[in-house]
């Protein structure tokens, strides 16, 4: 079996190599989808009362499965949104074509971004959860200290907070504007 730190660096390094190849433009909607995401769950959990109403903690204080669900289905839904991009090149002409290493190079580093953006929540929303079932039976939650390094700078940990997701919104709507118009 597995160490989840293992695995969580094994999709890193996977979403870097898609990165790379899709290109650095794509990847940039790619995690502007994932703040996005955030953005949506932060303001669904905190001010529509029947959303918040319905996910009251736990005795164990974790959040219900439920809640996890609700997170993961908003994230999947906005990244498929966000890999599912139109052709590029037909919306900006040529600023976009990968022609050179450095725009791959670029791309690298901005998937393994999402790599960790995406992978990182999802086992976030598992670490908020308390590895509830089904998801008990196949990781072992005796943590190393490199796996416990690894929670505590998780998406979940610094982006569901109030100040920070605000300024993520700005900045991610920010590069889109930069970079498409």
């Amino acid at each position: 079996m597995l160490h989840i730190e293992i695995v969580f660096w094994m999709f890193v390094v996977v979403f870097a190599f898609i990165g790379f190849v899709r290109g650095w433009a794509r990847e940039i909607l790619v995690t502007s989808s994932v703040v996005l995401a955030y953005f949506i769950i932060y303001v669904l959990e905190h001010f529509i009362p029947i959303v918040s109403g319905f996910f009251a903690p736990t005795e164990s204080g974790y959040i219900p499965m439920s809640q996890f669900w609700f997170r993961l289905i908003i994230l999947i839904l906005l990244l498929f949104f966000g890999y599912e991009t139109p052709s590029l090149p037909r919306v900006g002409g040529n600023r976009f074509k990968r022609d050179n290493f450095r725009d791959s190079a670029l791309g690298f580093f901005l998937g393994a971004v999402n790599g960790y953006l995406i992978v990182g929540s999802i086992w976030g929303f598992l670490e908020d959860a308390g590895y509830q079932p089904p998801f008990d039976a196949y990781i072992i939650q005796q943590f190393s200290d490199s796996a416990e390094a690894i929670i505590s700078k998780l998406p979940t940990a610094w982006l569901l907070d109030a100040p920070l997701i605000y300024i993520a919104v700005i900045f991610a709507f920010l590069f889109i504007i930069a970079v498409f118009v």
